[in-house]
Formats: C-alpha cells, sequence, structure tokens
C-alpha cells in the first residue's frame, strides 16, 4: 500500500488492517512510512487499538523525535529497526545527550539516529581534512576511506570504500516513555553494502571508490563494466 508523501488521512488504512488481521491471519505490518507522515499513523494505531501483541508493526523510520510529542502507551511493543536509540548504554552516548541538552537548553528534547549520523560525519569530515591538508572537496573524499570514529553506541563507524558505513543494527520495542528498548542487536558492526546480494540483478554489482580497476559506484562485476555516472 503506497501513499503520497507527507500523507496525514491514514484512518481507513487502519481499518483496513484491522479488518485484515480480524480475519484470523497472522498479520503484522511493515511500515516504510518517512518522516513526520509517522505521526498521524502511529496516533491512528493508538486511536484504533491496534496493539503489538495482536497486530505488531516494524518500522524503518519512526523514531524518539516522531514520538515525543503524544501519549505512546497505547503503541508499547511496536518496533522500529535503527543504527542507534537514544537509549544506548554507552558513557559516549551519555555525553552526547548531556552535551545536546546543554547546547538545546532543554532537558526533554530527544536525540535519534540521524542525528548521531550527523555526529559521526562531521568527525569523519574533519579526520579527513586533517588528513588531505585542504578542505577540497575532490581530496577529501578519497581520504575519508578507512576512516574511523567512534559511535554513539559504544563501538566504531569506518568508512568503506563504497561510501558506506559499518554500523550496528539494532532492533527496538516502543516504550510508555517514547523511548525504544533495544530487544536484538548485531553483534559489533555491520559494513554497510551499496547493492544487495539478495537480488540476483544486483548481486553480480559492487560499488568500489578506492580500487583504481573500478573507481565506479554501480561496477558489473560479470561484463567488468560500470553503468550509471561516476562521480
Amino acid at each position: 500500500n503506497y501513499t503520497p508523501f507527507g500523507h496525514s488521512d491514514w484512518q481507513t488504512i487502519v481499518s483496513d488492517i484491522k479488518k485484515f488481521g480480524a480475519a484470523g491471519k497472522k498479520t503484522a505490518v511493515v511500515s516504510t512510512i518517512n518522516g513526520d507522515a509517522n505521526v498521524p499513523f502511529y496516533k491512528e494505531l493508538g486511536n484504533q487499538g491496534v496493539s503489538a501483541e495482536d497486530i505488531p508493526v516494524v518500522a524503518f523510520s519512526v523514531g524518539e523525535e516522531e514520538l515525543s510529542g503524544f501519549d505512546t502507551t497505547p503503541l508499547v511493543g511496536h518496533l522500529a529497526a535503527w543504527n542507534y536509540f537514544m537509549s544506548a548504554d554507552a558513557e559516549v552516548n551519555e555525553s552526547f545527550i548531556e552535551s545536546w541538552h546543554t547546547f538545546i537548553k532543554d532537558e526533554k528534547r530527544v536525540t535519534n539516529d540521524p542525528m548521531e549520523a550527523t555526529y559521526i560525519g562531521f568527525k569523519m569530515w574533519v579526520k579527513a581534512v586533517e588528513k588531505a591538508g585542504t578542505t577540497e572537496v575532490d581530496k577529501v573524499r578519497p581520504a575519508m576511506y578507512g576512516i574511523t570514529v567512534p559511535n554513539l553506541t559504544g563501538g566504531t563507524a569506518k568508512m568503506l570504500p563504497n561510501h558506506h558505513l559499518t554500523k550496528p543494527v539494532l532492533i527496538g520495542e516502543i516504550q510508555e516513555d517514547g523511548q525504544f528498548e533495544t530487544v536484538w542487536q548485531t553483534d559489533g558492526e555491520v559494513p554497510g553494502d551499496a547493492w544487495t546480494d539478495f537480488l540476483p540483478e544486483s548481486a553480480k554489482i559492487v560499488s568500489d571508490w578506492q580500487d583504481p580497476s573500478i573507481m565506479c559506484g554501480n561496477y558489473n562485476t560479470e561484463t567488468k563494466t560500470c553503468s550509471g555516472q561516476n562521480y
């Protein structure tokens, strides 16, 4: 089921989800709703009593910020997958949250995964600039490969030659206070893959901007050719 970006009227869709679940079939929802549209969607789940016990929802783009403005008690148990949760038990995370609250002058403001991504990205850029000795993009970019910085969950983020990072994967349950309790996580960081190995058409594609024989983000290992833009 697809909706326009920013969709806000979820009453019919949530009702359809309830009807499908009421038919006796095992039902779950995989939500790729993005941004502010999450707020009315989750409010409607609560309004219609869609509980995690009956119809669990797992999301890839709802976080602490989206859940901070309303009562999440009816949503307890629904799931989200991220690389970071504010509840991460790590000294570096506690220090970051304290610094953020001091800066924003608001102890109630939450942190979330996109904030951690920005934190990591800026620190990587600083290291790359120091390594390259310049802020010139074409020199900073190759200097990024292999750079590591601490993440906020207690591990390390590394920039790979495919322009992706190593990151942990966390699955968390929504709590009554709008935070997440991590119920599953990977054993350490997972290297980001530009192309999935689970689809035959992309399993043969790699991205590598460091190997001089490739230098491409869409390299076919069978035909030894690169398609798409090279930049």
